[in-house]
């Protein structure tokens, strides 16, 4: 994968170099039998000189995985908000933390995946409707 593709494809998945660094770790908890501990600044490096070969599928599969999650995850938001009306609101949060106590189950994906999601239900509901339902960001537990 090259840095441009890299870069690319990361930002068209809506998350920052951190988040994508903590999802890579989450996904990919081993890479060749060791740890997965990269962080946002490696993600950084790798978008302007590569990715080391050794990360490369693994970083193929995460952003596979991410795209998965959020597709997912938006059909089960719309089924949950449909029929909807004036008064539908769906809950998007501000930070992980908050996300993650809202969510246990989800600890270690991004916030940003899941208001990615509720975004596109909400679409697929406006679409289908006419009806703009409400976003409601989760105020922050820290």
């Amino acid at each position: 994968m090259t840095p441009i593709e890299l870069e690319t494809r990361r930002r068209v998945t809506g998350l920052t170099s951190s988040e994508f660094a903590r999802l890579f770790v989450t996904v990919e908890r081993k890479v060749d039998g060791e740890s997965a501990q990269w962080d946002a600044s490696d993600v950084e490096s790798w978008e302007i000189v590569g990715p080391p070969v050794t990360a490369d599928q693994h970083i193929v599969d995460t952003l596979a995985a991410a795209n998965e999650f959020v597709a997912t995850l938006a059909r089960k938001l719309h089924r949950m908000i449909t029929p909807a009306d004036e008064n539908t609101v769906v809950t998007v949060f501000a930070d992980d933390l908050t996300f993650w106590a809202d969510q246990p189950d989800l600890g270690g994906i991004p916030h940003a995946l899941w208001n990615i999601a509720a975004l596109q239900a909400i679409e697929w509901v406006r679409q289908e409707t006419g009806v703009v339902c409400t976003l409601d960001t989760r105020p922050s537990i820290v």
